[in-house]
């Protein structure tokens, strides 16, 4: 019966991410409107007076459409409905209504023009949101679509392995902190945690660089390394270029991978590697150095939340610890590891598990700056530097996959809510 009702709330919410990505659709296109700049100018750089393509302009005089000639900039402003009001320009890029339908002009622009005529010839669907096209960006010369699937994974990859450092670390101490209030471990416990908090992600970054990545560190003098535990930069090796094509993984893996690299380069065949020139003879000698090129990022965002966590989780263990039926359990003669495990953190992870939407998005919005420092390219840098060069539809684009992220995360952690605590129920 739980189960039943578990399908259906999960039905249910995802029917409602549709209205919500509308919603965040409309805002963020609202606010681009506003922004100073031209994107039409941005998309053709300095060719936008070159003549491109012809439209059917109507001439008052024969009363008939006539072919004219008209610039790249002419032709990106109707082609991303720059010439109309918000409301049309909106319904352009979602794909609603646009310059063409089939192979008939739908609408007559601002500046007296149907759709261009090899549009006319060339296209037989409407190419918008809807249809997913995302539009081309004028910074990377690729459909913004292609960008975000190449450069996503590198965020989410990043993000959720400093989520598994985050989570488990945070609750550990957290648990040992509450167990021994007051005492020393709980004093340092909590001074680094602050610490920890309070520090700036970049400072962060380039101290663990410091520490783990240099000669200067502590690495050498510990484990005999030469240069540090980890790697400083990059997310694998230069020697390896992760292969793209077919028959390049395990039989049964997507061709061309993933786009997440740790898991790309445990399923990549043996022979591929030889054959690239690699310095790696084997996927698990793969897998191992590109886990330590994420370990220096992923340990800055990571350690960066645990200190909020073990600060949460040391506040609701001392609250749980005080209730009756806690002091029932000891009543009883139930051993204090029990009593903790068992009957207490359970009931403390209650507030835990709802800060789990918010670790996600603190992960991603701190991905940017730590893309920068360690020299990873992800939705965060692309961010920056589309709004640098005002490529609004990568803007658009990053936006409304983020916006998913944080959608679908708040759907686990409701979820969560039931199997973290056996009062809630699913109604």
């Amino acid at each position: 019966m739980f189960e039943m009702k578990l399908h259906e709330f999960i039905a249910r919410r995802v029917i409602l991410l549709i209205p919500v990505m509308i919603g965040v659709s409309i805002l963020t296109y609202s606010l681009l409107s506003l922004v100073p700049g031209d994107a039409a100018a941005s998309a053709c750089g300095d060719k936008c007076g070159v003549v491109v393509d012809t439209a059917l302009e109507w001439n008052t005089t024969s009363e008939q459409w006539e072919e004219v000639s008209i610039s790249a900039y002419e032709s990106n402003v109707m082609r991303m409905g720059l010439d109309e009001n918000l409301l049309e320009g909106y319904m352009v890029y979602v794909g609603i209504d646009g310059p063409y339908v089939g192979a008939e002009p739908l609408r007559l622009n601002s500046s007296g023009y149907l759709v261009p005529k090899t549009s006319l010839g060339e296209h037989t669907e409407r190419n918008g949101l809807i249809d997913g096209y995302w539009g081309d960006s004028s910074l990377y010369h690729r459909p913004v679509a292609e960008v975000v699937k190449d450069f996503a994974p590198v965020t989410l990859e990043m993000s959720l392995l400093a989520l598994l450092i985050a989570y488990p670390l945070g609750i550990f101490l957290g648990i040992l902190s509450a167990v021994w209030q007051d005492q020393i471990f709980d004093q340092l416990s909590r001074l680094m945690a602050i610490a920890f908090v309070s520090l700036p992600i970049f400072w962060l970054a380039i101290l663990f660089q410091k520490l783990f990545a240099t000669k200067i560190g502590i690495c050498d003098d510990l484990f005999g390394t030469s240069g540090g535990c980890f790697p400083i930069f990059g997310r694998h090796d230069p020697s390896v270029a992760f292969p793209t094509g077919d028959d390049q993984y395990v039989s049964w893996y997507p061709a061309g991978g993933t786009g997440f690299h740790l898991i790309d380069s445990w399923f990549v065949n043996d022979e591929t590697l030889s054959l690239m020139g690699s310095d790696f003879d084997t996927r698990w000698e793969l897998f191992k150095d590109t886990l330590l090129h994420l370990m220096l990022p992923c340990m800055t965002l990571g350690i960066a939340s645990a200190g909020g966590l073990l600060r949460y989780m040391r506040a609701s263990l001392l609250e749980v610890l005080r209730e009756d039926y806690v002091r029932t359990a000891r009543a009883k003669g139930l051993s204090g590891y029990r009593v903790i495990v068992v009957h207490a953190c359970r009931n403390a992870l209650v507030p835990i598990v709802t800060l789990l939407g918010f670790s996600i998005g603190g992960a991603i919005g701190g991905a940017v700056l730590t893309e920068s420092i360690f020299a990873f390219t992800g939705m965060g840098r692309i961010a920056v530097e589309a709004i640098q060069y005002d490529d609004q539809v990568v803007v658009m684009g990053v936006t409304l996959i983020t916006s998913v992220i944080f959608l679908m995360s708040n759907l686990i952690v409701d979820i969560s809510y039931a199997i973290v605590d056996p009062r809630v129920r699913l109604e």
